[in-house]
């Protein structure tokens, strides 16, 4: 949950104006995105799908959800709570970002900070340090991952070879979801590089 007492009075929200604090909250997953990026090759993993001869479709309900990854499949879906920046934090935000330039500084600014800006941990009022469940998406018991976890969304589409039988649809459909299951597995292994508990959350879109 948002703290928008501590947004304010860092003065991202004024007058109960939120676009600065919405505009900080997108350069800064933008930077997320791309310090993400040079660790783990996330291309590689959209290609092994693509080249997998099961006719997984793409995603084509949700256009815009990385900020800087160029990904038909996977979607970074954790919360930005910028306001747990300190102010200088903030400044250099505000200051340096440049999607033409992203400088060191930024990116080690996002390096020391991430983890607990992506921790959703406000609750009645304070700050919590207990690790318990929170949900991305509609309340279902896979949508429920640990509040301090990195969190992927796999959102692929439709089958593509619709003319099959309805024995045969199924017999595919099983094979899509064990080949998309081992990639998930294969991502979270990856995404240990990062030393943060990481989740991926498959969801198939019409």
């Amino acid at each position: 949950m948002n703290n928008i007492k501590e947004a304010k009075r860092k003065n991202l929200i004024v007058n109960d104006d939120v676009t600065l604090y919405q505009k900080l909250q997108k350069d800064y997953k933008y930077l997320l995105e791309y310090y993400i990026n040079t660790l783990i090759d996330l291309k590689s993993f959209e290609d092994k799908i693509d080249n997998s001869n099961l006719f997984i479709g793409k995603n084509t309900k949700y256009k815009k959800l990385n900020e800087y990854l160029d990904l038909n499949y996977f979607f970074l879906i954790n919360n930005i709570f910028i306001e747990k920046l300190d102010e200088s934090d903030i400044k250099l935000l505000k200051e340096n970002f440049n999607k033409e330039n992203i400088s060191n500084e930024l990116i080690n600014m996002v390096k020391k900070t991430y983890k607990e800006v992506i921790k959703d941990n406000y609750f009645r009022d304070e700050y919590s340090s207990n690790i318990y469940k929170v949900c991305y998406g509609p309340v279902v018991p896979i949508n429920f991952v640990d509040n301090d976890s990195l969190v992927f969304r796999l959102i692929y589409g439709k089958n593509l070879k619709e003319e099959l039988d309805t024995n045969k649809f199924i017999e595919l459909h099983k094979k899509q979801l064990s080949f998309l299951e081992n990639i998930k597995k294969e991502l979270i292994d990856d995404l240990k590089k990062l030393d943060i508990k990481c989740e991926v959350l498959l969801e198939k879109v019409l």
